[in-house]
């Protein structure tokens, strides 16, 4: 089950990791961005490794330094979905901003990494 507020430290320092906000934020993201189904999403994203244990805070720094739109269109398109014709991150960044505070807001998660 995935959780959220799970701690993981390093030499570096230490990042939470909420998981659980982090898979639903990408669920949401399938919804808009590819139109799948939120049942369509869920299994999609349930059944990828973003679903497995973060074992440790350099895989959560791996998994933050991307958006969360890369994930999405990654699990629905493929890898290099860019060369498919899908655009590699929205074209209008600040609406792709307001959309993931809004959903962050509407089903109360939290922002996936906190460093």
């Amino acid at each position: 089950m995935l959780k959220d507020g799970v701690v993981l430290e390093n030499d570096e320092g230490k990042v939470t990791v909420n998981q659980h906000s982090f898979c639903e934020l990408i669920k949401h993201l399938l919804v808009h961005y590819a139109g799948a189904s939120y049942a369509e999403a869920s299994k999609l994203v349930d059944g990828s490794h973003l679903a497995e244990p973060i074992a440790d805070a350099m895989s959560a720094c791996l998994f933050s330094h991307e958006y969360p739109y890369f994930w999405a269109m990654s699990l629905y398109y493929g890898g290099m979905y860019w060369e498919k014709g899908i655009p590699a991150q929205p074209e209008d960044m600040d609406a792709y901003f307001r959309l993931e505070d809004e959903i962050i807001r509407r089903y109360n998660l939290r922002e996936p990494f906190e460093f």
